[in-house]
């Protein structure tokens, strides 16, 4: 597990929130403009660097301090990676502030602008609903100029005003529906909240990737519906329709089968799980004994059984 060591005014970031400071790493020695993304005794932060010759030039590191076992998080990036749903790596490093420990952090790199293309071709959603409402569509003043394309425009008006038949000939000329769906299916999974965007792929269609912001995604999943195929959303439009329906549910019994499964994903939890117990011992904020994160893999192994067998049943009635 990597360190990370950071050097900074507290009473700077105390004060406005943000701060400016020096990032040292095994690789690299970076001056860093740091702001922290909640309040609580282990903080969650944005990291901006001024200058890496990694290309490494803003990350986020999340204290999981919902999480005991600190893996459910890294878990969800790493399903969407098996799933083929772009989106950001994680990894856990430790951190140390001003010689301090602060300890073990989930890294999530920021997303690849690579993926951002044409530029300014994207949408992004600060909701954490992944059925994607119609209403986050109809907030103008949320895109920024430079995004307001006309093929964006157009995208957005056939999704909110569209008549069923358009909208079914029309909407995979604008929309990577497959993936859509795998990342409706990998919210499903995970039950992790995510904020959210809208890319343009290689082809010129959008597709979802989840995404790290300076706010911290609050925790919004509901189990009425647990397939995600209801409300006024983009989902609901596209489930209404018998071939993308279908679709869907071929692609989510082959996930419950081949990939959501303990012998797809155990080798995963178990490695960091190793990796945490190693420097949990130097970890201030973590009380809990080599014995009871032991019992938290196993609430993981188990959920993951049992969240397999519920969305069998729900898929059933699909």
């Amino acid at each position: 597990m990597e360190s990370i060591h950071l050097f900074f005014r507290r009473q700077q970031l105390n004060r406005t929130g943000t701060a400016k400071g020096l990032m040292l790493t095994d690789r690299t020695v970076s001056p860093i403009l740091l702001t922290q993304r909640d309040t609580l005794q282990k903080a969650s932060y944005e990291i901006n660097c001024e200058q890496s010759p990694l290309s490494e030039k803003k990350f986020y590191l999340n204290a999981e301090q919902d999480d005991p076992s600190l893996m459910r998080r890294r878990l969800a990036y790493c399903f969407f990676h098996q799933l083929g749903v772009a989106s950001q790596d994680a990894s856990y490093i430790f951190l140390i502030i001003n010689g301090q420990r602060e300890g073990i952090y989930l890294k999530i790199d920021a997303l690849d602008m690579n993926l951002r293309f044409p530029k300014g071709a994207i949408y992004e959603v600060k909701n954490t609903d992944p059925r994607v409402p119609l209403s986050v569509f109809k907030h103008e003043a949320s895109i920024e100029n430079r995004q307001r394309t006309a093929y964006l425009r157009e995208f957005l008006t056939l999704i909110c005003t569209a008549e069923d038949e358009e909208f079914a000939e029309r909407i995979k000329m604008f929309l990577d529906v497959k993936l859509f769906f795998l990342w409706l299916i990998g919210s499903v999974c995970t039950r992790q909240a995510f904020y959210y965007g809208f890319c343009l792929n290689e082809s010129g269609r959008f597709h979802i990737t989840p995404m790290e912001t300076k706010a911290l995604a609050a925790y919004g999943f509901t189990e009425e519906d647990p397939l995600l195929t209801n409300g006024r959303t983009l989902a609901s439009r596209l489930l209404s329709i018998p071939a993308f329906r279908a679709q869907y549910h071929t692609l989510m019994k082959n996930v419950l089968s081949r990939e959501f499964t303990i012998d797809r994903l155990s080798p995963f939890i178990r490695d960091w799980h190793f990796d945490i117990c190693q420097r949990a011992g130097d970890d201030p904020h973590i009380k809990k004994s080599p014995l009871q994160l032991e019992k938290e893999q196993a609430n993981i192994l188990r959920e993951i059984e049992e969240r397999q067998d519920f969305l069998q049943v729900h898929l059933a009635r699909l």
